[in-house]
């Protein structure tokens, strides 16, 4: 709830959005996409953030768009667990209570506002792990319009994903399966999967061939500090 994500989140003082998670602003965002990974991932390695990206050595991660795009938005973080029949009844109780509908990858898809990214740790399920296909993908573009997804897991439909513009998603896998047999065990909560730690409103920051989570606190500093660097010429003065 709103409470839970703010008492999660006490670094950042800026504006929320309805649910809690921090609202980095668009402006930050659109910084993002001129920056490269190392330029980014300096800066919140050296304040000792060193387990913040994944997708690389021993956990790759694969790109929907191999063309170099990149994916940025606020994470809307989720985790799942192997199906257990009472943990299943609880979880899907509670959601009936709040009025969600269909299963529990389309609770997140429903909540997801502009610019927003889904982070969703599948267990690294892939068979019967396919958290998204095409249609959830067009439901994806249509309500953050520039978003996207990492999935510690499966995906299917990956032609049909292919054709929907506008949109990064980052797998572990590709299976023809539908996703079946799993439950949710928390939303907008911490999630870590590959060495890497999300917060809920944390910075995607999808290139190079992984992703980077950046501390919803740490953006200004980071994209400010690398207009500052640019803005040096090549003898380390300041261009005016």
């Amino acid at each position: 709830n709103r409470e839970e994500i703010i008492a999660l989140t006490p670094f950042w003082k800026g504006e929320r959005m309805p649910d809690g998670r921090p609202r980095v602003e668009d402006r930050y965002l659109d910084a993002l996409r001129q920056m490269t990974l190392e330029e980014v991932w300096k800066p919140i390695f050296l304040k000792g953030y060193e387990n913040q990206f994944t997708g690389g050595g021993e956990n790759p991660m694969y790109a929907l768009h191999g063309d170099g795009r990149k994916l940025v938005g606020r994470a809307v973080t989720c985790s799942f667990c192997p199906m257990r029949p009472d943990l299943h009844a609880v979880m899907s109780g509670r959601g009936e209570q709040e009025g969600r509908k269909g299963t529990y990858n389309q609770w997140v898809i429903d909540s997801l506002q502009e610019r927003d990214v889904v982070v969703a740790d599948m267990y690294d399920k892939i068979y019967k792990g396919t958290f998204l296909g095409g249609n959830l993908t067009t439901a994806i573009r249509a309500r953050t319009g520039s978003g996207g997804a990492v999935i510690w897991g499966g995906i299917r439909d990956l032609e049909q994903m292919k054709r929907v513009e506008g949109v990064q998603v980052y797998y572990r896998g590709i299976d023809p399966t539908p996703i079946r047999e799993f439950i949710m065990t928390g939303f907008n909560s911490p999630v870590s999967f590959g060495g890497a730690v999300c917060m809920p409103g944390d910075v995607v920051f999808g290139a190079g061939g992984g992703v980077l989570f950046i501390p919803a606190h740490l953006v200004a500093e980071v994209v400010e500090g690398a207009a500052k660097t640019h803005a040096k010429d090549d003898f380390g003065f300041e261009m005016i």
